[in-house]
Formats: structure tokens, sequence, C-alpha cells
């Protein structure tokens, strides 16, 4: 069986940090994936690529990649503002996507890559890779003896965004215009297809956003958002603004409760649970081991033209969440998920 030709289209720090060690050095992907192509804007950043793909052919520009090499998928790895140009171009040329979150800094966009992928018949896998983090894998094996969720709350705290790759942008991701946004962006997109997984799609957000503490970033340094879930409600609070790195999560349930930190998941309910959980979810920042199961799956999906499950439309959402967000922010007040009178086509 022949191996799938692949391109990767940004040659940054997810990618060379994440995205590159996995197709390397798993043997599952390496045995089914040729990396042919590889693209940067950065020559320092396309010859740290040349040491782990030395058989790859490399590009300044990544729609040169999608027009001139033979491709089953490319792998983005760029900013979000990127991502639509990319995914239609590879749409238009029958190649599979696996593309880094958030799918699109717009809805607008969101929906137009969508259309794209449909109607191209892709395989399209987002880098949603808090699904296969350890610690989430517990939580949604314990979550059955808590019965019915009514109270749900994620507690994110970082000191600052995480510098991006100096041979291009280093402060990319606190510039609105490249970003999209801050850390509702950055970190909250994780959160809402974490949540959704668990609890469905909300009813309607409420969010405040502030910068509190990094005062030069052109972009949201906090944010505090709501969601109703009808007889259920979770908040989120994500900061930039905190003086450690940590995570902690708790979900209520008829039964019991579900709380977490950086040590480990305990259940409290007929019996107490503790499971210990090593490293957490902030050590580091790439959790390049969480790519791997991700990368598998797209690679059998692609192998096996399996265009259905669930992840353009979860892509759709975090994208769709995190813009109302934005507009109740700015509103001042709870905003439906749905506009009133959304199209269809603009709905997962």
């Amino acid at each position: 069986m022949r191996k799938l030709r692949g391109a990767l289209l940004g040659a940054g720090n997810i990618a060379l940090m994440a995205h590159a060690p996995q197709w390397v050095a798993d043997e599952i992907l390496r045995g089914a994936v040729e990396v042919v192509g590889v693209a940067d804007l950065a020559a320092d950043n396309r010859r740290a690529a040349r040491a782990l793909f030395p058989g790859a052919r490399f590009y300044e520009n990544a729609q040169e990649v999608l027009e001139r090499e033979d491709l089953d998928f490319c792998d983005i790895c760029t900013p979000p503002f990127t991502h639509r140009a990319l995914v239609e171009t590879a749409a238009a040329r029958g190649v599979a996507v696996v593309c880094e979150k958030p799918m699109a800094p717009t809805l607008d966009d969101a929906v137009a890559m969508a259309r794209a992928v449909r109607e191209a018949r892709l395989v399209f896998q987002p880098c949603h890779q808090y699904h296969y983090a350890p610690q989430w894998q517990v939580v949604r094996q314990l979550m059955p003896a808590i019965g019915r969720v009514h109270l749900a709350q994620y507690r994110v705290q970082r000191l600052g965004a995480n510098p991006g790759n100096p041979h291009w942008r280093p402060q990319w991701r606190t510039e609105s215009g490249l970003a999209g946004g801050g850390i509702l962006v950055d970190h909250g997109a994780h959160i809402f297809y974490q949540l959704r997984s668990l609890l469905g799609e909300p009813l309607r957000v409420q969010a405040t956003t502030r910068t509190l503490r990094h005062h030069s970033y052109g972009v949201e340094d906090t944010a505090m958002v709501t969601l109703d879930y009808g007889g259920c409600l979770a908040e989120v609070m994500l900061t930039w603004a905190g003086h450690r790195r940590e995570i902690g999560y708790r979900f209520v349930g008829e039964h019991g409760e579900i709380a977490g930190d950086e040590e480990r998941v305990t259940l409290f309910a007929e019996t107490t649970r503790e499971v210990p959980c090593g490293d957490g979810l902030s050590a580091g920042s790439s959790h390049a081991g969480w790519y791997a199961p991700l990368l598998r799956d797209f690679t059998r999906r692609v192998r096996s033209g399996d265009t259905s499950g669930d992840g353009l439309v979860e892509a759709m959402h975090v994208t769709r969440l995190i813009e109302r967000a934005y507009e109740s922010a700015a509103a001042g007040r709870a905003l439906p998920l749905l506009a009133p009178g959304e199209a269809a086509d603009r709905v997962g």
C-alpha cells in the first residue's frame, strides 16, 4: 500500500514542535505518510524543517505547494487568518485537510470553508487535540457516574500569550488583525469544543472581555464567559493576566461531581475515586503527544475516504461561539448562540 503524500503548510512553532515530530517519529504515521512538500515564509524555518523531512521539496509560498505537488492531504499550521484561502485551494484540488484551530477568524470564513469542503467531499480534521489529552479521557470515562450535568466550571490561567515563531511575527497572537482576538480565541477554542462534547451546544452566551495586565496587547488578556444550556450553566474564565500556569475544572451532576487540576482528576459520587494525571493540562504549550492519535485518525479517514464525523461541525461551532462571545461583550448582554433567522447554511 502506497504512502499518503502530504504537505506541511507553515513550519513555525506548532508545526516543528507538535505536528512534524509525529509525522516523523510515530511508527504508525511514519509507515502511512510521506511529507513531500513544506512551505514557510522564513528561510530559517525551512532549514529546520529540512532536518526532519530531507526528501521534501521546500517552498516559500503555501499556495504554491498546493498547486505544484501531487498531494493526498495538507497539514495547515499557519495562523487563522490564512486558513480560508488555503482550505479553498485544497478543496479545489481534492486535497484532504487537517487544520490548526481555530478553523477561521470569522463565521463568514468558516461557512465558506465548510461549503468548499462539503462540495469537494473532502476529509477535514480540525486540530482539537485536547480531546486526546489523557486527563480529558479520564473525565469522559467518569462522566456517567455523576449523571446529568447541571453546572460546569472551567478556569485557565496563564502568565501571558505564548510567543510566536521568532522568524516571523513573535507577537502575532496579540495582534488583532492577525490573531482575530486574544485568549478567547487562543485558548477558548479548546474549552468550547470540550464542553460541546459533553453538554451539546448552548442556547445563549454572555461574555465580558478586558485587558487587565498586558496593556501593550492589541487584544484582550482576560475573558469571562457564561454558557446557558437551559438545564445547565457553564462558566469559563480565561486569563493571560495570571502569575502561574494552571487549569482547573469541575462538573457537577445529579449524582456527584468531577473535579480536575494539574495533578489529578477526582470523582466525588457514591464513592470517591482519584486518578493521578502526571503533567496536567499546562505542561508546555504544544502538547505534542496529543497530536499522534489525532493525526492517526485523520490518516485513517483519508485512506478510507471517510468524510463523515463531527469535526467540521465542531470547528464551525467553535468559530460561531467565539464570534458571539465577542458580540455579547460589545453589547453588554447575553445573546442567543444562533442569531434570529440565521440561514441554514450557516449552521453546522
